[in-house]
This record gives structure tokens, sequence and C-alpha cells, in this order.
């Protein structure tokens, strides 16, 4: 029997079988063709191995439905032929669509429209309007024109259209987008919907147009089809649906969709909710599903939010709670996921650590997955030799980066030696074994056994030197040596701890703690001990806190601050000017002075190399390549850490 047998259930929808309950959900990552908009072969490359990991659906994502007024971004795909180019996209979607369907999956594309985020100048067909449910002019001076029924008849007939060529180029099943503030959900919602006729106030009102677009959609495509919508059961936005609208609103698409995926937030005033980090908690998004199934909607039922745990996953299935669950930066962590879940090697899957870099990375332009180097990169790896030979490799440093290094390394055929000054693997990551950063654990805990499990030899307690190079006689030496933290240069530091304290040693915090630092570090411990009716005080010396966290990371960590107002207290633009056994003294901007109490102060003010091992070894005579990975080349996050050591032993041939 096997482990998970709810998890591993088949299920036909509409003549089209899933071969489990595991959907794929989009990551970006996709690299439209400059000249036809289609999916080129890098994109292909990278979503085939979502299918050959076991997804029963692979969702390739945002696809306009027109490129007059949907558009709200560049490097877009395009799935609709062009005829005043006469680019018909069709064979290039094949290619894409051939990729999942040979692997057993099942492809589907989520269409959209951006409504009033649009902009002209990333439509190429763009008449100047932009279109949404009111009137209104953005932030930007770009005005939006309230949608007549012309327009709605228009963009319904766009939407049908649309899903028609994808079935055309293959897709059994297309996703119809109406949440995260995009047109269909601002419709819906009331915090963008004012409208004061027949398509505006009441919930019923307020779904005319998205039910005019899936009526079309379904009669345009016909009954062989699965179509399928995402939906927000709460948008955390002021005067945004509840969740009764939802309920009712899903209610009223019994016989059109087949499938509602349930998410949470609007990209535009709670997108941190679009996508769950590691301040939130995981399958955040199932009472919504309960309520709805509670409720009578008759589609199934899958979500995203977090789903890390096959055991529970398994659970909520059986109980009738959820049909699917949907999984996207998960499997861009590990495209075998699905894989290993349903064959109960839950261990063996590189746990997604939800900092949501890769989605960051859509707006910074590192479209990346901070844990696993490869995501993306599939074309260009094609180009990387077989090792020629068995090469000695020695690792320096027992982290995540080293540990990198020394997996990549043993699994291209190398012998392997791992050589770490403490007593145990882990590195910097070993705080995560006290509080609250089950995500990191998770993660540190993955790399420790996939040495275990692996003939690497590991040298624990051990320092690196040239002797010790002599002894190994190593080939290839890379060196993950980390970094030590900054001591804080102020009178009385010595009544001071480094943060990281507040996790090992927890019981020594007092009850008024002063955190000196408003990097991530400190403000995620001052939640931490905010929550243990701790009285917390951050002295920043900038002029705002976790400047260092993504756009997805800071309002997160804003709202809980806001939540904890009474605990939490932030002064910025502050010099720490000394550090007493009861209190900490700083100057304003303006030179006053202030005396703050407390009965612990922790301080995070950076890190220093640890470079001396790094000059030593790279004197050792013998190496024919070495490496230097890592904070030992100055401080990063445990992307640079990871990333470094896959390509350093990917470079050993």
């Amino acid at each position: 029997m096997k482990k998970y047998p709810n998890l591993s259930k088949t299920c036909t929808i509409r003549g089209v079988t899933y071969r489990n309950r595991i959907f794929s959900t989009p990551t970006g990552l996709t690299y439209p063709d400059e000249y036809s908009g289609a999916p080129d072969f890098r994109t292909v490359l990278f979503y085939e191995k979502k299918a050959r990991g076991g997804a029963a659906s692979v969702n390739y994502g945002e696809t306009p439905v027109n490129n007059v007024d949907a558009v709200r971004r560049p490097n877009v795909d395009v799935i609709r032929p062009d005829f005043s180019r006469m680019i018909l996209p069709a064979k290039d979607w094949i290619k894409f669509t051939d990729a999942i369907h040979r692997h057993g999956a099942n492809p589907c594309v989520q269409l959209a429209h951006a409504g009033l985020f649009a902009e002209p100048f990333f439509n190429g067909a763009s008449t100047g309007k932009v279109i949404g449910p009111v009137e209104m002019d953005k932030e930007n001076g770009t005005h939006v024109t309230a949608m007549d029924e012309e327009d709605m008849a228009r963009i319904a007939g766009d939407f049908a259209e649309a899903a028609l060529c994808a079935v055309q180029s293959g897709f059994n099943q297309v996703m119809v987008q109406c949440c995260h503030g995009w047109l269909l959900a601002q419709f819906l919602s009331p915090a963008w919907n004012t409208r004061t006729d027949e398509y505006g106030g009441s919930i019923e009102n307020r779904a005319k147009f998205p039910l005019q677009v899936l009526r079309a959609v379904r009669e345009k495509v016909g009954p062989r089809v699965v179509i399928q919508i995402r939906i927000s059961g709460d948008e955390h936005q002021k005067n945004g649906w509840t969740l009764d609208d939802c309920i009712a609103f899903c209610k009223m698409t019994d016989g059109i969709v087949d499938i509602i995926e349930i998410s949470s937030g609007d990209y535009h005033n709670s997108e941190h909710y679009c996508w769950v980090n590691p301040l939130m908690g995981h399958f955040v998004n199932i009472p919504i599903a309960k309520a709805l199934k509670e409720a009578g909607v008759q589609a199934r039922l899958t979500a995203v939010g977090g789903h890390n745990d096959p055991a529970k996953m398994d659970q909520l299935i059986g109980e009738g709670v959820i049909d699917f669950f949907s999984i996207g930066r998960g499997i861009l962590a590990d495209p075998d996921l699905p894989k290993k879940f349903l064959c109960g090697r839950e261990e063996d899957v590189k746990p997604c650590i939800r900092c949501s870099d890769c989605m960051a990375g859509l707006y910074t332009g590192y479209y990346q997955c901070n844990i696993n180097p490869a995501a993306g990169q599939e074309a260009y790896l094609l180009g990387t030799p077989a090792p020629k030979a068995r090469k000695k490799v020695v690792v320096v440093g027992g982290g995540v980066g080293g540990m990198e290094a020394a997996i990549t390394a043993f699994d291209r055929g190398h012998d392997v030696t791992l050589v770490e000054k403490g007593d145990k693997l882990g590195g910097t990551l070993l705080f995560a074994d006290h509080g609250h950063k089950e995500d990191l654990r998770k993660l540190k805990d993955y790399y420790v056994h996939q040495i275990e499990k692996r003939d690497i030899k590991v040298m624990l307690g051990t320092e690196a030197d040239t002797a010790l190079m002599d002894q190994l006689c190593p080939t290839d030496i890379i060196v993950a040596s980390g970094s030590t933290h900054r001591v804080l240069g102020v009178p009385g530091v010595e009544n001071a701890k480094y943060a990281t304290a507040a996790y090992f040693e927890p019981e020594t915090i007092g009850n008024k703690v002063v955190l000196i630092g408003g990097g991530m570090i400190n403000c995620e411990i001052a939640v931490s001990l905010a929550d243990a009716g701790k009285d917390v005080t951050i002295i920043e010396l900038l002029d705002g806190t976790a400047r260092d966290a993504n756009m997805f990371i800071k309002p997160t960590l804003d709202e809980l601050f806001a939540q904890r107002a009474e605990s939490i207290h932030v002064i910025t633009e502050a010099a720490t000017k000394s550090i007493s056994e009861n209190s900490v003294t700083y100057t304003d901007k303006d030179g006053n002075e202030f005396e703050v109490p407390a009965d612990t102060v922790l301080y995070a003010v950076g890190s220093i190399p640890n470079s001396a091992v790094v000059d030593e070894l790279r004197e050792w005579p013998d190496w024919e390549s070495f490496r230097a990975i890592g904070d030992c080349t100055g401080a990063g996050i445990v992307k640079k850490a990871i990333h470094q050591g896959y390509f350093a032993a990917m470079d050993i041939l």
C-alpha cells in the first residue's frame, strides 16, 4: 500500500485524467520569444522538469488575453495570433504542451487581463486607453476609463478566443485569473468596484461580468476542456471582499467551472499574502477550502499556501476538505517534489524556504531560486562538460554552501572530503534549531541528511590548514569558511550579546530588550520576543528597518510590527553611543542624547569574512583548482553560498 494513498489517487474531470493530486502552479521564470511572444526553448526545458518530476498539472502562468489593453508589464507571453505581423504562435506553444504531455502531466495556462493596472506602453496594439470597473486617475497619471457593456463583451470574447487558442495549442486545462487584483477581481471586489449600476453593489451584480467571461470561455472551448479559476478567499485589504462573497461567487460558477484554486491577497495592496513567507504559517488557505466545501460548492477545490507536509495533505484529501494541492515555489525549489512525496521520500525533498526572492526577482531582474541553482538555467547547463576523471575534492566549511558543493561534487563522481571545524554540520543555520525558523531548519536538515546518505568523508572538529592539505592531497579545494559577526564598537559592548543569543540562550533574555541594528535578523527576533511577552526596542542608524528584506517580506514585517505596536518600539536615525548593565544610550540625528532601559541588549551589525583560511589554503601549492565561496568572500544570503557552491563543484572537471 502506498504511504499516501489519497495524494496518489487519480481523478478524471471531463475526460481529463490527473495522475495524482499535486498541481504545479505558476512560478515565473518564463522567457517568451522576443518576436513571437511564445515560450522559447529555455522556458520549455524549465517547465518540462516539473512534468517529469511528477506533477499532475503544470500551469504556465500569466498570459494576457489581448495586446490592446490587457498587458501590465514587459516580456509577457502571447497566445493569440497577431495577424498584423502574421505571427501564428500555436506551433511554438505546442512545443511547450508536448513537453508536459509526454511525461504524463496536463498542461494548463493562466489567462489574464490586468484591467486598470495595464499600461498602454506594454500593449503593442494599444489605443492609449486603459479600462477598469470604474473611472479614475492612477498615481502615475494614467487615466482609467470605466468599462461599458461593449467593453465587457469584447473582453469576454478575448478570454474565449485566448482559451480556444490554448486548446488548439494542446492545453486541456485553462485557468481564468479571478483574483490578486486582476480585472475580474477588480469587478468582484468592493475595494475596487464602486459602480452604482447593475455591475456594482451586491455580489450578484459584481459577479455579472466575471460570469459573462466564464460562460463565454465554456461556450468556446466546449465540454471536454477543464476550466479552472483562481480566487482570493480573503483579500486582506480595506473594503475587500469577504468569505461570504467568495462562497456566493463560487456557487454561481457551478456547472461552468471545474476546479477552483484558492489563494489570498491582492498584488497591489496586500501582495505579501499572495505568496506566503517564513513569517506566516503553512496550509494557510485550508480554512477557506473547508468553508467552500461546507457551503456546497460543486467544483473540485485546490489551494496554494505553503504545502510542505504530505501526511497532512493526504489526511485533508481523505477527510474531503480539499481535492488537490497546488504547489508553486516548492516545486521550483525541487521539481521532483511530487514524485518524492508520492514515493514516501519526503526527507529527500529540498524544502522551499519561502523567501519569495524568486517572485521578487520578477521586478529586480534576479529571476532565480535561492536554493535551486539550476532553476531557469536548464538551457545553459546543457553545455556543462562531464568530468574527465574522478578528482579528489576537499570542501572546507560545513554550512549549506559547503554541503551543496560536497553533494554536487560527489554526485558528479568525485571523491569528496568535507572538513568542518565545529562539532556538527549546519554552519550559520544551526540557530534555526531553536525558535521559529522552521523553513531554514528544514533546509539545514535536508543538507545534513543528503551528506549522511552519501559516501562523503566528514571531518568534524577539524581546522583546515596547509598541513591538513598535505595529509589529504586534494586535486581541488572549495573553501566555504563563512563569516563571523561584527562586534559592535561602542563602550560597554561586553554587556551585550550577538542577536542569535535569542535563539541559543532564550532563558537569558530579560523582559526589556534592546536590539541594536534594524535589519531582518533583529526584526524577526523582535516579533518572536514580543510574542513571548517581552518589551522590545529597536535602535537603527538608518531611516528604516528591514532594508535588506524583499518586497514581500518587508510589508509582512511592517504588518507584524503594527499588530505588536505596544510591545515593539522602533527608533531610527539613531546612533548607539554606549551600553551599560541596564540601559543603552543613543543620540538622534540632531545630536540629542537619550537612554533606554534594558535587561538584555542584543546586536546585529554585519559580519566579517573568515578570509584567513582562504588565504592560507590558496598558498598550498598542489591544487589544480581552488575556489572560495559564500560569506568568506563577503556577506551574502543563503543564495550566494548555495549557488556558488553548486557551480564551483560543477567546474571540477
